[in-house]
């Protein structure tokens, strides 16, 4: 192209070479002892770039071997608040100015060898720029092609500036649960002796103490509400397990009953009386001119429930009504409570409390042909530390016998009792907790969950005020760990493997030239008019043209012929 027919080209000439000829002149025999010497200290002439690569590698290896350390591993505390990715932050600046400075410099002595034969004098300013930075090397990427060995340098330097954002996306902080040294315990009856009654009127009429009566009148009026839980639970992290344990409590067992009940119909005129009648004795009237809603009794013939080997409290049997009716709903309900062991796990979780009954199945050496004499309730399953256990004698829980004498006399005039709807619509009950036993409908659902309730807060109340043992459980906290991810180290890693290529590439291409790298002086001595009356020694080497320099004084000179460098020897 005419184009670059007419484009100026540069190379670099010894001072003495003949201006009109247009090969360079064999090298003089000086100048052959200076490369020959140069090229046998090849590591001399680039020994502080061999030394940055070194440090580009250690902090590296820093880098890895810090990531390495911490990976799984929670956050270092160190002093002062220095913190990991700060280390890393130093590690990364460390490796990439280490980096930077041997590849500006070979790219700087790529420069020189370049114009070792003609090329364009505006080339000489884009190469300069590339080893001046990233931008300088980023507009080398487009004006040379990538055979050429400084486009390898350019794109080292363009992409080490992405270093530190590889570096930092190479650590995560997550977050995991780990065992805290904080204790965390469960209220429970343990096996040492239930004990738990008071005083009565005379013999063999103790009564349970009012913070256990109180449980009871609390388990019967709030029926409804028996998923409260009052066990005094600690976890001082609000996030704690307990593996399965086992505490004394309060059990309860419900059957409808209603198929068993015969009815006798009799009339006078228009008023029919319906006769309800339970095989164990109990009975229940009711008419049209005087509507019973509920008789409950406490002491018969269980029907259809199964106490054998049951440590049997109370039980209660029932006959209800429903409303107004000809005839009217009738359902018949038995009801047991006994002593138990109750088998949990629980957790509490962001400090809410959750307490999962797993089983209550559970025998007893209790006679009702003795019952002055302490007995033992012993669970089907043992558990001792979280773990099954074969050996039964372990949880043997052994309850004192005026407990239960206590737990039935204050039990009995509460669960015994009738209500009523006369024609006024205004119903008459003969006890409150008889009010609460019939609920909406008097029917198995309702006294059901008033037995429930009434074992749950009578085991509540056990835990809480009567035995006050405890199981220890796990205590749980969030701590932050490091996840080191290594897939973003692989960009660091290349470059620095580029990098230390890329120099011995340079190396190994400019062995036989002068190694000027990024000094001035190399261009500046090129063409300098010196105002001396003789001539001075132009040593080609840096070194040499270093020593000259320093007994030279230059000047910038503008003259009618252009700008040039005149230098006076001293």
């Amino acid at each position: 192209m005419d184009h670059d027919k007419d484009a100026y080209h540069l190379h670099y000439r010894n001072v003495d070479d003949s201006l009109d000829s247009g090969q360079r002149p064999p090298l003089s025999a000086s100048e052959q002892a200076v490369i020959q010497a140069q090229a046998g200290s090849l590591g001399g002439s680039w020994i502080w770039e061999i030394l940055s690569c070194v440090v580009a590698v250690a902090a590296l290896a820093g880098i890895i071997v810090v990531l390495y350390m911490y990976d799984g591993k929670p956050m270092p505390d160190w002093p002062y608040g220095v913190n990991l990715n700060a280390v890393v932050s130093v590690l990364t600046t460390l490796m990439k100015a280490a980096m930077a400075f041997p590849i500006t410099e070979a790219l700087s002595q790529l420069k020189w060898s370049w114009f070792s034969r003609g090329n364009k004098l505006s080339d000489l300013a884009v190469l300069d720029a590339a080893s001046r930075g990233a931008i300088g090397a980023f507009l080398v990427l487009f004006r040379f092609l990538p055979r050429y060995l400084v486009t390898i340098g350019c794109f080292v330097l363009v992409v080490a500036a992405a270093i530190a954002p590889f570096v930092q996306q190479v650590i995560a902080i997550n977050m995991r649960s780990v065992k805290a040294s904080n204790p965390s315990s469960i209220h429970v009856c343990n096996t040492s002796m239930y004990t738990d009654y008071g005083e009565g009127a005379g013999p063999g009429m103790n009564e349970v103490p009012l913070p256990t009566l109180a449980a009871i009148y609390t388990g019967i009026f709030q029926g409804q509400n028996t998923d409260s839980n009052g066990v005094t639970m600690t976890c001082s992290t609000g996030n704690c397990t307990f593996a399965p344990y086992q505490s004394l409590g309060f059990c309860s067992r419900c059957a409808n009953i209603t198929d068993h009940l015969s009815l006798n119909k009799t009339g006078f005129g228009t008023i029919e009386n319906y006769n309800y009648k339970l095989p164990n004795g109990l009975e229940f009237s009711t008419s049209m001119s005087g509507q019973y809603l509920i008789n409950g009794t406490n002491g018969l013939e269980l029907l259809q429930l199964d106490a054998d080997n049951l440590p049997l409290i109370i039980n209660f049997t029932a006959i209800a009504a429903s409303g107004y009716g000809v005839p009217p709903k009738i359902s018949a309900t038995e009801c047991a409570l006994y002593l138990c062991v109750d088998t949990y796990e629980a957790t509490v979780k962001d400090g809410e409390f959750t307490e999962r009954l797993l089983s209550t199945a559970s025998t007893s050496n209790y006679s009702f042909s003795n019952p002055t004499s302490d007995f033992v309730v012993t669970p089907e399953t043992c558990y001792v530390g979280g773990n099954k256990t074969k050996d039964t004698s372990e949880c043997a829980y052994p309850v004192n016998w005026l407990s239960r004498l206590s737990m039935y006399n204050s039990l009995t005039p509460l669960l015994n009792g009738t209500g009523s709807l006369f024609m006024s619509n205004r119903p008459f009950w003969s006890t409150d907790t008889i009010h609460a036993l019939y609920g909406q409908n008097g029917n198995f659902t309702d006294i059901s969950s008033i037995f429930t309730s009434l074992a749950a807060k009578l085991t509540t109340n056990a835990r809480s005020q009567v035995c006050k043992a405890t199981v220890k459980g796990t205590t749980w906290t969030v701590e932050s760990f490091v996840r080191v991810r290594w897939v973003w180290m692989i960009l660091p890693i290349a470059l620095v493997v580029m990098t230390i290529v890329f120099l011995i590439m340079t190396v190994v291409k400019t062995r036989n030239q002068y190694i000027w790298k990024s000094s001035p002086l190399a261009l500046l001595f090129s063409d300098l008019a010196v105002d001396a009356p003789h001539q001075f020694q132009r040593n080609p080497s840096l070194s040499g043209m270093e020593d000259v320099s320093k007994k030279m004084k230059v000047w910038l000179e503008i003259t009618g012929g252009g700008v040039r460098l005149k230098g006076i020897p001293r």
